[in-house]
């Protein structure tokens, strides 16, 4: 099966039936002046490479296909990636000593909401790019994540147009 997105193709692989697999073709790495970047590279104003700063991100999402997704995607970046299946298993990995520059935090969480979820990073002093990467709309729901910590909302699917001017920003702050 393949799903084509705007900026990228995505082939399921499948034996009897099952999904086993997964296969992307995500475009070069981009800024916004559709010029390649070289991994780990960000890029000034006029899209000339200024540094070498890694970038890492952590995804939390329950869904395996939006783990491997996202991960691919940020990936596509230069942007080093983990991701874990609910908010306890991100405290977990933060509580252990983990840092990262970009917290991709899904709407739908098991075991522990993504607005404790957040509140509780924010509380541990941890002051990562946080995104709710989502597909709700909801004024309501999106404030009391923007309450607890959130800075910014992504509307899916998540995009490597997205993820480069987010760096692009985080590298001029």
């Amino acid at each position: 099966m393949v799903i084509k997105f705007e900026e990228f193709f995505l082939q399921i692989i499948r034996c009897k039936g099952k999904s086993i697999g997964c296969m992307m073709e995500l475009p070069s790495k981009i800024n916004n002046n559709g010029k390649p970047l070289k991994q780990g590279f960000s890029c000034s104003r006029n899209g000339d490479l200024i540094t070498n700063r890694k970038f890492t991100a952590l995804v939390v999402d329950s869904d395996p296909f939006i783990q491997i997704l996202e991960k691919a995607i940020l990936e596509s970046q230069g942007v080093e990636t983990q991701y874990v299946g609910s908010g306890i298993d991100a405290l977990d990995l933060l509580a252990s000593g983990a840092n990262f520059d970009i917290i991709a935090i899904a709407w739908v969480l098991p075991k522990m909401n993504r607005v404790e979820t957040t509140r509780r990073i924010r509380a541990m002093g941890i002051r990562s790019k946080m995104l709710a990467v989502t597909a709700c709309d909801i004024e309501r729901e999106k404030q009391a994540f923007l309450d607890a910590g959130v800075d910014e909302f992504i509307e899916k699917p998540l995009t490597p147009e997205k993820i480069a001017s987010i760096m692009k920003e985080m590298q001029n702050a």
